[in-house]
């Protein structure tokens, strides 16, 4: 499979899909994303290592809810500001690092479309990271490929307009080996 021509042709899907979504399931599908990055190995550590915020699941989705994202969107811009890349002493982060980060800030954002977008674009980017640096990339292409499919259906459910259930990532990867590459 041709995967960044399926990207690219995915990604302008979800961009004609997804504004028309209501808020609640914007909202749903933002927690489903989220959930699927908290079965990452280190999401917490890595968050709390370069966002100095506390992150606890059930607290972190009871706020995106609620609409109370500011403690985080503040963390966010001041852990930002802090980084300077002409430091002698900066690192440049490994991309699962910088795909925890963005799905952080994304799930955090109040710009419900595009963080939505941007969610589903890194689970798909994680993925492909899985893929370009496991010693099984038969598996991890097969997975690439179904999670495709499996956004497809998303949208299709958002044009029909219905429920999204929060624990769809978190029950489709719960037993993906995320901690093998």
């Amino acid at each position: 499979m041709d995967i960044v021509q399926h990207i690219t042709a995915h990604t302008e899907r979800l961009r004609l899909g997804i504004p028309y979504a209501s808020a609640k399931q914007l909202r749903d599908l933002k927690i489903a994303g989220l959930k699927f990055f908290f079965l990452l190995p280190d999401f917490v550590r890595i968050v709390q290592q370069y966002i100095p915020i506390a992150v606890k699941q059930e607290e972190l989705i009871e706020d995106i809810v609620n609409g109370r994202l500011q403690q985080y969107q503040q963390a966010i811009e001041r852990s930002n500001k802090e980084v300077d890349v002409y430091a002698d002493d900066y690192e440049e982060l490994e991309q699962l690092e910088l795909f925890v980060l963005n799905a952080f800030e994304y799930a955090t954002s109040a710009d419900e479309a595009n963080a939505v977008i941007g969610l589903l674009l890194e689970i798909i980017d994680t993925l492909d990271y899985y893929e370009n640096f496991s010693d099984n990339p038969l598996y991890w292409n097969k997975l690439l490929e179904e999670e495709l499919v499996f956004q497809n259906e998303l949208l299709k459910q958002l044009k029909a307009n219905k429920d999204l259930q929060t624990d769809s990532y978190r029950i489709r990867y719960q037993d993906v080996p995320l901690d093998s590459c």
